[in-house]
């Protein structure tokens, strides 16, 4: 019988092709832009960040329409705010406030616009902060307004957006949280019941224009 020896040089001896390195340089350039990216999606936008609750309250939208029973406050103009992390694009999110023309109740709303990748996901909680407690929060809306899936419904691109009502107290704590330039966001986590939680976040300057916008508004 005739014995085969293998070589006693292992896999580690072996020095990494070319090919090799260029790949691993360029995952490992990969996830560590992919770690600053998801570490920044949360900071409020610099741009925001820069500016004045007097500034963002002069450029929020006002709707004051005859044919309806209130006003409505928008800081939708102010600044497109969008980002990418765990496989959620944010394109947009901002604050809405419903002033009644018959009493001083306000009634405040958080809009967000987002693309989910991947496995099908749904928002039916919210989770915040506030008064030093988390708030649960079941969402006011969720729309589909398209959805671009496979027939297994395990790859999927869901555009969605979901908005949900903030009790005032909440609000005005966020406002007052406003320091000037700085970044530090309020953070807010959407829930899908199935672990597949994301977090955004709420700028204190916007939401302390807002209110004061509504605060000042007279007709």
């Amino acid at each position: 019988m005739t014995l085969k020896f293998l070589s006693s040089k292992t896999t580690s001896d072996r020095r990494p092709s070319r090919n090799a390195i260029l790949v691993g340089g360029a995952l490992a350039a990969a996830l560590t832009a992919g770690m600053a990216q998801s570490a920044a999606a949360l900071e409020v936008p610099q741009a925001l960040a820069r500016m004045t609750p007097s500034q963002v309250a002069d450029r929020v939208e006002v709707r004051d329409d005859p044919l309806e029973d209130h006003v409505t406050f928008s800081t939708r103009p102010v600044i497109r705010k969008g980002s990418y992390k765990d496989g959620v694009s944010v394109h947009d999110g901002y604050v809405k406030a419903f002033k009644p023309r018959d009493s001083a109740a306000t009634e405040w709303r958080v809009s967000h616009h987002l693309t989910f990748f991947g496995a099908r996901r749904d928002v039916n909680l919210i989770h915040i902060r506030s008064g030093g407690k988390l708030l649960k929060i079941e969402p006011a809306t969720v729309r589909r307004w398209s959805e671009e899936c496979s027939d297994n419904g395990v790859t999927c691109g869901q555009h969605m957006s979901v908005e949900f009502k903030v009790p005032e107290e909440t609000i005005r704590e966020i406002a007052a949280a406003y320091k000037p330039g700085d970044r530090t966001p309020w953070p807010v986590r959407f829930k899908d019941g199935h672990g597949r939680d994301f977090t955004v976040s709420l700028a204190p300057s916007e939401v302390a224009g807002l209110v004061s916008a509504v605060d000042t508004w007279k007709r």
